[in-house]
């Protein structure tokens, strides 16, 4: 038995029903897209004449360092997203709404 999910629905549970950050979504489709460039290197591309570097031919570099945008991407919105809760947090606590007067 197959539950078809939209890709909405998918974030959403991945996520802990928690919004995801759009710069983290934008990261994830970054790494999505160094994943598919790293396995068409590896696979596909043959490397016989390359150019190397560090014994590794230049796509490869190439495809890795995409990952690794990737993920400096998704954790630059983790932490700003971090950075904006504690002062939604710290405003809260500074002028309560339901103080009984």
């Amino acid at each position: 038995m197959v539950i078809a999910r939209s890709p909405s629905q998918l974030l959403r549970s991945a996520g802990g029903g928690l919004p995801v950050p759009r710069v983290a979504k934008l990261g994830a489709v970054v790494i999505a897209v160094g994943l598919l460039a790293d396995v068409i290197e590896h696979t596909l591309v043959p490397h016989v004449h390359d150019e190397l570097v560090g014994a590794f031919p230049l796509g490869e570099h190439a495809a890795h360092f995409i990952v690794l945008l990737g993920m400096v991407l998704v954790l630059v919105a983790i932490v700003a997203d971090g950075v904006r809760a504690q002062r939604r947090r710290g405003r809260q606590e500074e002028s309560p709404t339901h103080a009984v007067r």
